[in-house]
């Protein structure tokens, strides 16, 4: 089964401007129900960085700008890189999000979410399937291996 990056991120970004304060950064986090904010530079129209809510954790102050908390520079793969690498990468690099680029440009953010949403598919293909569940195969399936570990991490 092929895995492509482009069926499993969100294409709806949702950003915060790098002079807005951590206060306001956190309710767009509460009101969208996300972890990660593109941070946006308005004057250059250009995304600059990455705020999680781990760096809003980290704010001595509501009023802190989020150019000062968030992640720069940003860690990107291209819409075309493959699911492996991308996985390899969140838990190598500790990093839970990454933005996805097309031509330069970004088209998506992919998150351990949408990992967890990914293996919970896999999970229900499986489970469908009239072949009956080995654990000794499903444990040693890499990317299983690797998306288990990565939703351990997450703290899920």
């Amino acid at each position: 089964m092929k895995i492509a990056l482009k069926d499993h991120m969100t294409r709806k970004l949702i950003t915060v401007s790098k002079d807005a304060t951590a206060a306001e950064a956190l309710r767009l986090m509460t009101n969208y129900w996300i972890r990660h904010l593109p941070v946006l530079d308005e004057e250059e129209d250009y995304i600059v960085g990455m705020l999680s809510e781990r760096d809003l954790l980290r704010s001595p102050h509501t009023e802190t700008p989020v150019g000062k908390l968030m992640s720069s520079p940003l860690k990107t793969f291209p819409i075309e890189a493959p699911m492996k690498a991308v996985v390899d990468a969140m838990i190598e690099e500790k990093v839970s999000a990454f933005l996805i680029t097309k031509d330069d440009e970004v088209v998506g953010i992919v998150t351990s979410e949408d990992m967890l949403v990914l293996l919970d598919q896999i999970l229900k293909k499986d489970e469908s399937s009239d072949a009956p569940w080995v654990l000794g195969d499903l444990f040693a399936n890499p990317l299983l291996q690797r998306t288990a570990y990565l939703v351990g991490q997450a703290g899920v």
